[in-house]
């Protein structure tokens, strides 16, 4: 891997320009001009802030990505998703696919995620994969822990893409665990351990995105009793843990 500012001169000087060029035929196609129409209606419910904790439709997400710098051209590889309706019983209704990357992707990333280069030449463009993740969340409310990453990645993803950047409600529950537990490290693999759930293999989308759902509902019960009740009062308690 190259040192940071390495990186960064390589992206300047051309990397970004080769992936404006290979990205071009991909913005022709059906896919991309559907997710582009489906974007540029896209309008957030707000009814869900009306909605309690207990019932309201959650999608908890996780992204696999080349790297930490979506400005430095590393993408999105792989999205798992988990919808559940508050503390109710996890019915699994899951959402996972491979994104195939205009960039290689480092031998250090493939094994780090376990996405082999088969896995990444078979799957569907970013446009295709993200139209299917957004029929997947329609009509909840997006969770990801931390969601400053994840949300700021997708965002980034989509402008490269020159497409509309959606605005959906979204919770950081990392945020919340914070108010939770204002004594304890906070870190996605502390917290699991810490609170008894099942772990599952890590840096695979799917897999931390089911760990999260259920780090989640042990959150939603926590404020529960707490007295904060719709996801509104929710969202408001990780945006003021948030600017802290």
């Amino acid at each position: 891997m190259f040192p940071i500012d390495l990186e960064i001169l390589k992206y300047v000087l051309y990397e970004r320009y080769i992936f404006a060029i290979k990205q071009r035929p991909f913005r022709k196609t059906d896919d991309y001009i559907s997710l582009q129409e489906t974007l540029v209606h896209y309008r957030r419910k707000r009814s869900l802030l009306k909605e309690p904790i207990q019932t309201a439709p959650f999608t908890i997400f996780d992204l696999e990505t080349t790297g930490l710098f979506p400005e430095l051209g590393h993408e999105i590889i792989s999205i798992g998703a988990i919808r559940i309706n508050g503390t109710q019983p996890l019915t699994y209704q899951r959402f996972h696919q491979h994104i195939k990357p205009i960039r290689p992707v480092s031998k250090r990333t493939r094994d780090l995620t376990g996405l082999t280069k088969e896995d990444l030449a078979n799957a569907p463009s970013f446009p295709k994969a993200f139209q299917e993740f957004l029929q997947f969340c329609e009509g909840s409310i997006l969770v990801a822990y931390p969601a400053a990453f994840d949300m700021h990645f997708v965002e980034k993803m989509l402008k490269r893409w020159k497409l509309p950047v959606t605005t959906p409600y979204t919770i950081d529950a990392q945020a919340i665990a914070k108010q939770i537990y204002p004594n304890q490290r906070t870190q996605l693999d502390r917290m699991i351990a810490e609170l008894g759930i099942q772990k599952l293999g890590r840096h695979h989308a799917l897999n931390d995105a089911i760990m999260t759902a259920e780090l989640f509902q042990v959150l939603l019960n926590e404020c529960h009793q707490r007295d904060i009740h719709t996801t509104h009062e929710l969202m408001e308690i990780a945006q003021s843990i948030g600017k802290s």
